[in-house]
């Protein structure tokens, strides 16, 4: 088991830097294309939206079947979409490659049922949810260092390593990762309708959970991927020195999951404790950033708020996981969640850059009525 946890956790890093390594050049692409910050930031919100329509159907799939060829399928799209991302010429093929990416866009969500099938308990299910968040930020350490390296070769050079890292990530897949899911429901029927997908969702004995989740994805991917275009339209940060930032955020992030997991947090609280000071100590965050209006309060409250972000995504998972044998379906669903989220925001909070206004107010305001509503009604969840 330890085996396949290091590479999967070795895929989910693969994954992790194709993806940032294009985030420093976000920017750029505004000169480069003669287009806006909002239209550069589509490309996440289109992502989103056919993500949307693919990952339920995905996870459901890879609990019918495998969960092996449902992730290679989807590193391969990446692969495609970094390709095109290469020899695009104009803003509109740009936004074409997302789409591509997000047409089979369950990397994560199959990462992550690999992580539930291989735990033994609960415990080890949250440890290996923690660990997946400490990989993403070593990922956002090392991704937009590269990014950032290779724009002074090309605004398209890092498109190429982009495509190398997902062609790796491939060939790892199909010849070392073994299958782990041995509970297959063959029987099972998938539903490709994605208004019944979503109507059976909010049926189920889960519904107030999901809600949860995704109002407080909703809340904070608002600027996830945006950010360092609200750092460059605000302050004037280049797509180079943005990486500094992100590296930064990645390096708490990772020391966060890493080391003070068992030590501190998992040791200190309990699950639904954990829940309720994450929202509540995001949302003071938030309050913080959009109070002021120099570059290092700001960023030294958005990256406080990234500790409080992974603490709450593993430990809400894993309450939403509990005891079902859905794994897949349920990984899917909470990544349409926040594809679902990151439909809206992305375009709410690139328009707020256009017009020079800090987006952190919303969000604060979101996070205060999600936090009212779950001492109401997740009663095992928030104390």
């Amino acid at each position: 088991m330890k085996k396949i946890k290091r590479i999967a956790l070795f895929t989910l890093f693969l994954d992790t830097l194709g993806l940032t390594i294009i985030i420093p050049v976000l920017p750029d692409l505004v000169g480069y294309y003669h287009t806006s910050y909002f239209m550069i930031s589509l490309w996440l919100t289109l992502y989103s939206l056919f993500a949307l329509l693919s990952t339920p159907i995905l996870g459901a799939l890879s609990d019918k079947f495998w969960r092996k060829p449902i992730l290679g399928v989807s590193v391969f799209s990446s692969f495609l979409s970094f390709i095109i991302l290469r020899i695009s010429w104009n803003v509109w093929i740009y936004l074409v490659a997302r789409i591509v990416n997000g047409l089979a866009g369950g990397n994560i969500s199959s990462i992550q049922s690999i992580l539930s099938d291989i735990a033994v308990d609960q415990k080890e299910r949250t440890n290996n949810f923690w660990l997946f968040g400490a990989i993403f930020g070593i990922g956002f350490i090392v991704g937009p260092a590269i990014g950032a390296l290779l724009l002074s070769f090309g605004i398209k050079r890092p498109f190429i390593i982009s495509a190398i890292l997902s062609w790796i990530n491939l060939l790892l897949i199909l010849f070392w990762l073994p299958e782990t899911n041995k509970f297959l429901n063959t029987l099972k029927k998938i539903k490709i309708n994605i208004v019944h997908i979503f109507k059976d969702m909010f049926v189920t004995k889960e519904k107030k959970y999901y809600l949860v989740f995704f109002v407080v994805n909703l809340a904070i991917l608002i600027y996830q991927m945006s950010f360092t275009l609200f750092l460059n339209q605000r302050f004037g940060l280049s797509g180079v020195t943005s990486w500094y930032v992100l590296a930064w955020f990645g390096i708490i992030m990772a020391i966060n999951q890493w080391f003070l997991l068992k030590s501190f947090w998992l040791k200190k609280f309990s699950d639904k404790m954990l829940v309720s000071i994450s929202i509540l100590w995001m949302m003071a965050c938030y309050v913080g950033a959009f109070l002021f209006n120099h570059i290092w309060p700001i960023i030294l409250f958005v990256a406080l708020s990234w500790v409080f972000q992974w603490i709450f995504r593993p430990v809400f998972q894993n309450i939403i996981l509990w005891d079902n044998k859905d794994i897949g379906l349920i990984n899917g669903n909470m990544s349409a969640l926040m594809n679902l989220a990151n439909i809206f925001w992305p375009l709410f909070g690139g328009y707020l850059i256009d017009l020079g206004m800090s987006p952190f107010g919303a969000v604060a305001a979101l996070l205060l009525i999600t936090y009212i509503y779950s001492k109401k009604y997740l009663h095992r969840c928030v104390a």
